[in-house]
């Protein structure tokens, strides 16, 4: 009768390895979970379970079949090197998270400066703009005479920009 008890025994060990064993899997996201027939990914569930299948490999040292701590040492370094996998491609995805983050960013400085940098060339152009059309009516009151125009910060006559205008102002009163 104590053989018949020992074979129940080391039956209901190993089912109760290899139900920790699926479990641990469906917590790592490695097998559809059968209640929701979806991908279930929880880590810290499974760092648990393997926590304790860890404690259960250490409490029965000694007490197990050959089989049953192959059985137990195999289940344990599959979960463990899946875990650890499972680790890695969190800390993946973190990297290329903030590298697409870091992108987005330094993409929208790049176009804040090509924003500003187009508005400084506007601005340029429209106050070369009024500067002609300011030497243009000066010229019309001078009895048609050409518009007296100096060159302006890049050398060009006309160009001022509109503190070189205040300064020549403040020259000729």
């Amino acid at each position: 009768m104590e053989d018949k008890e020992q074979v129940s025994n080391e039956a209901l060990f190993m089912a109760f390895i290899l139900n920790l064993h699926a479990t641990t899997m469906i917590a790592l996201g490695k097998i559809v979970s059968p209640l929701t027939h979806k991908i279930e990914r929880n880590l810290e569930q499974a760092r648990f379970t393997i926590d304790l299948l860890g404690m259960l490999e250490a409490k029965t040292a000694g007490n197990r079949t050959e089989e049953e701590s192959r059985a137990l040492k195999t289940v344990l370094t599959e979960l463990r090197l899946n875990y650890v996998d499972e680790l890695k491609k969190d800390k993946q995805a973190e990297k290329e998270a903030q590298a697409g983050a870091d992108a987005q960013t330094g993409g929208d400085a790049q176009a804040r400066q090509e924003t500003q940098a187009g508005g400084n060339e506007q601005a340029e152009k429209d106050e070369r703009a009024q500067a002609k059309t300011q030497a243009g009516s000066d010229g019309q009151t001078g009895g048609g005479a050409q518009a007296k125009t100096q060159p302006g910060s890049d050398g060009r006559p006309g160009a001022h920009t509109q503190a070189e205008k205040h300064d020549d102002e403040k020259k000729e009163a």
